[in-house]
């Protein structure tokens, strides 16, 4: 996922990215691909090996170009001396930052793209990537593809179904000239839904009833011998709703949902249900009921999600607004998402909020900002899932959202599912704890982002805030970029390898500017790849961000003769790691 940010402008030594895409390489080595760029990310922990695969800017001979932004990595084995790998790019057409009631080139960054899904095959001995197309291309018109997870027979399902999720709260057009739109365009849809691909037949639809919301991943559970799922919502805002609750009353705004279906195609159809998590346990209904190793054990259940709710679709198929089921609009004052259609700032009514303020009014337990999802891969565990709440990395002098200026470096949740009954919770407590210590304490994970589990404990991937962040060269002795972390089931975390910055800007930077900070390029991604690559094999993205390798001027929509926002590409890297012993 993407924290907004500040960005940085693009380093004249990215520009050789795609000059040097290594064709020639690549047709000398009949083994596969791989990048002539150096590794974005540097070991830490001892007999860690590290491979950059693809760079954002290269080329293979059959013309397909790495995007930027890569992000959910699943992995696929075909049974023939090759890998399919199914590789998210975070990108999208709505501006992120936007400044609508004042647009300018320099307060504005765009994508070129709407976001994509590429499908690599690798060589499943030398990791050299032989192909790359786009199973979701930009003609779709879909935005901020986060986190991917690859549904298959061992998880109920009949066939392999890669689910792929939107993390976006904004109105576009499905179309790849998504963005921008009136507000009264009848043909505009709020983002934020799960889209299934088929990966036998190639085809990939919206599954809507999975929930309107800023999705990061969707991931089928084992163990029901039917199809079962849990996503989070990965809100952008947080703090009281004010104006529609009594001040304080709903400090937090995100939910996780399970979908259940009886069959694959009962899930390709949407004729599934959402359910949302609901507490049991007296007097803890949110995040920050539950205190820094206070020992609290929640028990709860999911409850049914109304089905038009869940779809955000009135019966005739129209986009579901507060007034359609009476609801309150939403607040104005920046507690929810703004609407960048409109110069005023007001609160986007619509699926999403329909969503949340049926979930506050029904007691769904809210979370800060839950992530990306994993269950437990020991045997007979399945139902153990960890939910990565990224939190909200407050510092102590902002008080907007946080009672005693908790959720500061975030938290990682294990909830137990009863075994015979998804929908039965038996217990949700904290695994990793952030919110005992302030922000840029080097020993505490920095906003968990993607979770990966091995059979010995957790990998965690960071996407540092801006709290969270140092100056480039920095002499913090706590300065440190985003890093990865093994977390053990007993024992103490430590860092596996740390994102390595030192291409971003500098001297030849033909923009002119200063690196960005430590901490603004994020790991991402963490996929365990043993399965089809050999035994301590894993595949993780690294996001540039302030890394550009490509701008353009964006275009003047408000008509007052200068560009509203820069288009920028990302840099971006896929790498494998080999990490022994986990």
């Amino acid at each position: 996922m993407r924290n907004h940010r500040t960005l940085m402008l693009s380093a004249a030594a990215a520009s050789v990215l795609a000059a040097s895409a290594g064709i020639a390489a690549a047709a000398d080595n009949p083994a596969g691909f791989k990048t002539s760029q150096p590794a974005m990310l540097t070991a830490v922990k001892a007999g860690v090996e590290i491979t950059p695969l693809l760079t954002t800017g290269d080329t293979l001979p059959s013309g397909y170009r790495f995007d930027s932004i890569p992000d959910g990595i699943a992995v696929r084995g075909r049974g023939d001396g090759r890998i399919d790998l199914f590789v998210n790019h975070e990108t999208g057409k709505v501006p992120f930052p936007y400044v609508t009631a004042a647009p300018t080139a320099a307060n504005g960054e765009n994508d070129f793209d709407n976001s994509q899904v590429s499908r690599l095959i690798l060589n499943a001995h030398s990791a050299g990537v032989l192909n790359g197309s786009f199973v979701i291309s930009k003609l779709a018109g879909y935005q901020r593809f986060c986190s991917n997870f690859l549904a298959t027979a061992k998880h109920g399902f009949t066939r392999d179904i890669l689910f792929t999720n939107e993390e976006t709260p904004d109105y576009v057009l499905r179309k790849t000239n998504s963005w921008p739109l009136a507000v009264d365009d009848a043909a505009a849809e709020e983002g934020g839904v799960v889209v299934a691909l088929d990966v036998r037949t190639g085809k990939h639809n919206p599954i809507y009833g999975m929930g309107r919301h800023n999705h990061e991943n969707s991931v089928a559970i084992p163990g029901y011998g039917y199809p079962v799922l849990l996503s989070g919502d990965d809100t952008f805002t947080s703090g009281p709703l004010t104006g529609v609750f009594p001040a304080g009353a709903v400090p937090a705004q995100s939910q996780v949902y399970m979908y259940t279906a009886p069959t694959t195609n009962a899930v390709l159809n949407d004729k599934g249900d959402l359910w949302a998590f609901v507490s049991d346990t007296p007097g803890v209904r949110n995040y920050y009921d539950v205190l820094p190793y206070s020992g609290t054990v929640v028990t709860g259940h999911f409850i049914k999600v109304p089905k038009d709710i869940a779809t955000g679709h009135n019966p005739d198929g129209s986009e579901m607004k507060a007034a359609d089921k009476g609801f309150p609009l939403p607040p104005t004052n920046g507690s929810w998402q703004t609407d960048l259609r409109s110069v005023a700032p007001v609160g986007i009514d619509g699926p999403q909020w329909v969503l949340e303020y049926w979930s506050d009014i029904n007691n769904v337990f809210q979370f800060v900002r839950i992530e990306d999802i994993a269950y437990d891969k020991r045997e007979g565990m399945g139902n153990v899932v960890y939910l990565v709440d990224s939190g909200r990395g407050r510092r102590p002098d902002q008080s907007l959202d946080t009672p005693n200026f908790r959720s500061t470096n975030g938290r990682v949740w294990r909830m137990e599912l009863d075994p015979a009954d998804p929908t039965k919770v038996v217990s949700l407590t904290v695994q990793v704890e952030g919110d005992d210590n302030p922000v840029k304490t080097p020993t505490e994970v920095h906003q968990p982002d993607n979770i990966e589990t091995t059979q010995t404990g957790l990998l965690l991937t960071e996407d540092p805030g801006s709290s969270q962040q140092f100056p480039a060269g920095s002499a913090d002795p706590a300065a440190t970029t985003a890093r990865l972390w093994y977390v053990p089931f007993t024992g103490a975390p430590e860092v596996v390898a740390k994102v390595d910055q030192s291409g971003d800007g500098g001297p030849t930077d033909v923009d002119g500017r200063a690196p960005g900070n430590w901490g603004a390029w994020e790991s991402s991604g963490i996929v365990d790849a043993s399965e089809a690559m050999g035994p301590g094999t894993y595949l993780i993205n690294v996001q540039a961000h302030t890394l550009w390798i490509d701008k353009a001027p964006g275009e003047d929509n408000n008509n007052d003769g200068q560009p509203d926002f820069t288009y920028k590409r990302e840099g971006g890297q896929l790498l494998m790691l080999k990490i022994p012993q986990l």
